[in-house]
């Protein structure tokens, strides 16, 4: 089974933004597209939507079932998740604070605890949020987990845990492509 992972490459001074999806276990890239900023002089609406659709292409379909994407919190949205539940994939990934998907209750409080977790659940996706010290929180969402699962080991949900296994595919690349550079060594 393979987990893809659809980050955009760090950004660097100079060069050419690429948004890729490589799979987690191999870390070999799958799929790419290259930012053009306008295409045929329209602004670009929904480029975030565009570029999941476009990079998820290969393993979407219905005779391809049981995958999951793993995401970061710039292609995060509920949105996402019931596209890529129509094509019969999963999505995982962390979300920002102020997205309008996240209940006030979720938010950082004085009077949440260290290392507590919060559920909320709807048909087919779940939010999670989790406090890994005081004042501070991040959250999850995921379409593939549907219970409210804690690892014995961490103490962390489990939804936490599959995320940290299936991030780092796009960043290895990145490193990779880095160390093994075909530019020339210039002074200039």
């Amino acid at each position: 089974m393979w987990i893809p992972a659809i980050y955009g490459i760090k950004p660097s001074k100079y060069g050419i933004k690429i948004w890729i999806m490589c799979d987690c276990a191999t870390k070999y890239m799958m799929n790419a597209k290259v930012y053009l900023g306008k295409e045929n002089n329209e602004v670009a609406h929904g480029l975030v939507s565009d570029v999941v659709c476009t990079l998820v292409q290969p393993i979407s379909g219905r005779d391809r079932g049981g995958r999951n994407v793993t995401t970061d919190h710039c292609f995060m949205s509920v949105d996402h998740a019931n596209q890529l539940k129509n094509q019969k994939l999963t999505l995982v990934g962390t979300m920002k604070q102020h997205k309008t998907e996240i209940p006030q209750e979720f938010k950082p409080t004085r009077q949440r605890d260290e290392n507590s977790s919060v559920f909320v659940f709807t048909k087919d996706l779940t939010l999670v949020s989790y406090v890994p010290k005081k004042n501070n929180s991040f959250f999850l969402f995921s379409s593939l987990h549907h219970d409210s699962a804690i690892c014995s080991d961490s103490g962390k949900p489990e939804i936490i845990e599959f995320y940290n296994k299936t991030k780092g595919a796009v960043d290895m690349l990145d490193q990779m492509c880095a160390r093994y550079t075909v530019q020339r060594a210039t002074h200039r």
